[in-house]
C-alpha cells in the first residue's frame, strides 16, 4: 500500500491514504515526507461509527476507493454502501484470505460478511493464484472480476547494501561465525512459531553455530519468549522486534525461514529474501510456492512438518554451494517477476479500467 501510494504516478493519480497508527513499519511520515495527504483512521481494535463516518466523508471525494485487508475492507464498503449512486468505485486487495481457515462458528460468520459486501465490490485483487483460487472455491466474486497482482518490492534496496555482515552482527552480538537463520514476520497466529523453534533445536543439535534471528513484533511474543526459554534455546535465538534495517539483516543471514499455520498471500519478506540472494526455507502454503521454487530458489516443507523442515534447514546448512545457487536464482527470480514497479503498472491498469470501461 504504501509503495503504491507513493509509487503512482501523480500525474494520472492524486492518491491519499487511510490507516491506523498500529506502530507497524508504515507510518504517517511515510506519506508526509512525499506529501501524500494521510488520514487516520482508528480501525486496528473494534468496530467505530466515528470511523466509519470519517472514511464516508472521504469514500464521497473520490472516483476509486482501494481496501487492503478484511478490516478495511468492511468499513471502507460499509462506508461507501452508504453513499448508494455516488460511491466509488471499490477495489479490496486481500493480503491472505484468512476466512476459510477459522473454526466455526467464526468462519461463516467471516464468510457471510463478505458474501454480503461482495456485490459491492468492483474488483479482487488476489496478491497470488492460490488465493484467487479460493476466493472463487467460496463464491467470492465472479472469475472476470477477480485477478492476480503479485506483490512486488524495490529489488535494488537488497543488493550489495552496506555496512556488512559482521558491523552487524557485532552490534547485535552475534558471532561473526554464527550460520544465521532469519525470519522476519509479525508474531500473529497466522505464524507457526512452534514448528519452527522445534525444528531449530534439531538444527543445532547438528551445528551447534546455528543462531536464530527474529525480526518482528506482534502479541504471541510473550509466548514465543515462554517456548523459547522451554526449548532451552534462548542463548541462540534473538528476537529484535521490528527494524527499519532490512536490507542490512539480510545482508548479515544465512538462510531465510518463515513457517506458517496454513492461510498466507504473498509474503513480501520472502520476496526480500529473495532479492537479497538468500536461500528461502518456508511453508507450502498460499503464493509461496509461485515465488519459492522448490529445489531452484529454495526448499518448501508441509505444514507443521518438523522433521522436514529440520531436514531442509540441515540440507542447506550441509551445502552452502547449493543454497548459494537457490540464492543467485532466487535474485534473479525477483529482478524478473516481483519488482515493485511491474506491481505498480498492473495496479494502476485496472484504475484505469474501471474508470474508462
Amino acid at each position: 500500500m504504501r509503495d503504491l501510494a507513493l509509487g503512482l504516478d501523480p500525474g494520472r493519480f492524486a492518491v491519499q491514504v487511510a490507516m491506523p497508527e498500529d506502530d507497524g513499519n508504515v507510518r504517517q511520515e511515510d506519506f508526509e515526507a512525499a506529501d501524500v495527504p494521510f488520514h487516520r483512521v482508528d480501525i486496528a481494535s473494534g468496530f467505530s461509527l466515528a470511523a466509519l463516518r470519517q472514511i464516508r466523508c472521504l469514500a464521497a471525494e473520490v472516483d476509486i476507493l482501494h481496501v487492503h485487508g478484511a478490516r478495511a475492507a468492511l468499513f471502507g464498503r460499509l462506508a461507501a454502501a452508504s453513499l448508494g449512486r455516488r460511491r466509488p468505485r471499490i477495489v479490496y486487495t486481500i493480503h491472505g484470505f484468512a476466512a476459510p481457515h477459522y473454526p466455526q462458528p467464526r468462519r461463516g460468520l467471516l464468510l457471510t460478511v463478505e458474501h454480503t459486501l461482495a456485490p459491492l465490490t468492483d474488483r479482487f485483487i488476489a496478491v497470488c493464484h492460490a488465493e484467487r483460487e479460493e476466493l472463487l472455491a467460496v463464491g467470492l466474486g465472479q472469475p472476470e472480476r477477480v485477478g492476480v497482482v503479485w506483490n512486488g518490492i524495490h529489488v535494488g534496496h537488497f543488493r550489495d547494501v552496506q555496512p556488512g555482515r559482521v558491523a552487524w552482527r557485532d552490534a547485535q552480538g552475534i558471532s561473526p561465525d554464527a550460520l544465521l537463520l532469519t525470519t522476519v514476520c509479525r508474531l500473529h497466529k497466522s505464524r507457526d512459531f512452534n514448528t519452527l523453534l522445534r525444528a531449530f533445536q534439531s538444527v543445532t543439535g547438528a551445528c551447534p553455530v546455528a543462531h536464530l534471528l527474529v525480526v518482528g513484533d506482534g502479541p504471541l511474543r510473550p509466548q514465543v519468549e515462554q517456548q523459547i526459554s522451554a526449548l532451552s534455546l534462548a542463548p541462540q535465538v534473538t528476537l529484535v522486534g521490528w527494524r527499519d534495517d532490512l536490507p542490512t539483516i539480510y545482508a548479515a543471514s544465512d538462510i531465510y525461514v518463515l513457517t506458517t499455520w496454513g492461510w498466507e498471500g504473498l509474503p513480501l519478506t520472502v520476496l526480500e529474501a529473495m532479492a537479497a540472494g538468500l536461500p528461502v526455507v518456508a511453508t507450502a502454503a498460499g503464493g509461496i510456492p509461485e515465488a519459492v521454487v522448490d529445489g531452484e530458489t529454495g526448499l518448501l516443507v508441509a505444514h507443521q512438518d518438523v522433521d522436514a523442515l529440520t531436514r531442509a534447514l540441515c540440507t542447506l546448512i550441509e551445502h552452502p554451494a547449493q543454497g548459494q545457487a537457490m540464492g543467485d536464482a532466487g535474485r534473479a527470480s525477483a529482478e524478473r517477476h516481483f519488482t515493485s514497479e511491474r506491481m505498480m503498472d498492473e495496479t494502476a491498469a485496472i484504475y484505469a479500467e474501471l474508470i474508462n470501461p
